[in-house]
């Protein structure tokens, strides 16, 4: 995950990433998603989890999970993603909600947002969250297609209109696939329309009821095609739209690149992604699934390294921590790639295609067998680079 406004220029997110900064400077846990029920009332066709109706036998119970939310307040965790399945449908998911809101944890609940009416908004909004993240995937009878329930679309959209009008942040989320891809644009306007602050493009992963599907993904020709217009869109005046690109860490470099060509001063995001990466694998980040496994990726829900039952949180992020102190190979080790550290790749698909968290990235959007120039090469290995004037256009993301 990048945020990539916030990230080379200004933004909302900067209060949230700045806490996820000092909390792994700490040693705690910078961010933390949890899927606190594997229940969903949704059947989509990518989903990574497999949810369904069916509740997971292990599950934690009731007061396993608060007693979770404790452990998070003691550890000083400052991010909270509470996901699923859909976690609304989790009998305790509001005292799950407020307590960590009582302990200061920052939260955005990610939703299919079906079960979002006036009231649920405003009682989201009473508690402080900030953001609501739901998923749009293409028009109506393509995006219910894709969940498998007719109507929920319209749902949906009824749900991120009454939540902008009750004053809380909307994000939206798509899969970008060779299915998705023909809508992404227009999803990106919509965004726009409906007054989302943000969209998170997640490049496919291969799990869950997609397992297998790798030919489905886009290509790295698409992918930039997308960048590039992201690149345009961020140095727009008029546009105050937040990306934010998952799974596909290359694309952070790629950008850089193409800011630091139009003169951009992009130093002080290479400065913060020396030290959290564009994989956020080894940097604080931890998933929690709904038996308390807890993995390094939210997106590898077979990558355990724990239990809550059996570990603590801290003795968790220290055992990721051990990941981030292994170095890449091949192409994505550091005696090959300037943006080694700086992008890691996405150590999610090197340990799904090789059961090696440390092997090569595939999916990498970068030219390999380009030369690229001293100048490029210095901005992203020298801390006092500055290749040009910041920018000037407006960076508010909210």
């Amino acid at each position: 995950m990048a945020h990539v406004r916030s990230l080379f220029f200004t933004g909302p997110l900067d209060e949230v990433e700045n806490k996820a900064l000092k909390a792994l400077k700490l040693g705690r846990p910078s961010e933390i998603i949890w899927n606190i029920t594997n229940r969903c009332n949704l059947l989509c066709d990518h989903c990574y989890m497999a949810a369904d109706g069916q509740k997971k036998p292990e599950q934690l119970s009731d007061e396993e999970a608060m007693a979770l939310v404790e452990q998070m307040g003691e550890a000083g965790v400052p991010l909270l993603f509470m996901s699923g399945g859909e976690p609304m449908v989790r009998s305790n998911f509001w005292d799950i909600l407020e307590r960590a809101r009582e302990l200061d944890i920052r939260v955005t609940v990610s939703t299919n947002a079906t079960l979002i009416d006036r009231d649920t908004a405003k009682r989201l909004k009473s508690l402080g969250i900030d953001w609501i993240a739901t998923s749009l995937y293409g028009p109506d009878e393509f995006h219910d297609a894709m969940v498998r329930v007719p109507g929920t679309r319209a749902k949906v959209i009824d749900a991120i209109k009454i939540l902008r009008e009750e004053g809380v942040g909307v994000a939206i989320k798509s899969a970008v696939s060779q299915d998705t891809w023909p809508h992404v644009y227009d999803l990106i306007r919509e965004t726009k329309e409906l007054d989302a602050g943000l969209i998170y493009l997640c490049d496919l992963i291969t799990s869950g009821r997609s397992e297998g599907e790798d030919d489905i993904r886009i290509s790295a020709e698409q992918w930039r095609e997308l960048a590039d217009f992201i690149v345009e869109d961020l140095l727009d005046p008029e546009s105050t739209l937040e990306y934010d690109i998952g799974a596909l860490p290359s694309v952070i470099p790629y950008i850089a690149e193409k800011l630091i060509a139009r003169g951009i001063d992009v130093s002080r995001g290479l400065e913060r992604l020396k030290i959290m990466s564009a994989c956020p694998v080894g940097k604080g980040h931890m998933n929690i699934n709904s038996e308390g496994g807890i993995m390094p990726c939210q997106f590898a829900q077979d990558w355990v390294v724990g239990n809550v039952r059996e570990m603590s949180l801290m003795d968790a992020t220290s055992e990721l921590y051990k990941l981030d102190e292994q170095e890449a190979k091949g192409a994505c080790a550091p005696e090959a790639c300037e943006y080694s550290r700086i992008c890691r790749g996405c150590r999610t698909k090197a340990w799904q295609a090789t059961g090696d968290a440390m092997e090569v990235d595939t999916t990498c959007i970068l030219h390999p067998e380009r030369n690229r120039g001293q100048d490029e090469a210095a901005a992203f290995s020298d801390p006092s680079h500055s290749p040009a004037t910041p920018c000037g256009s407006g960076g508010a993301c909210g």
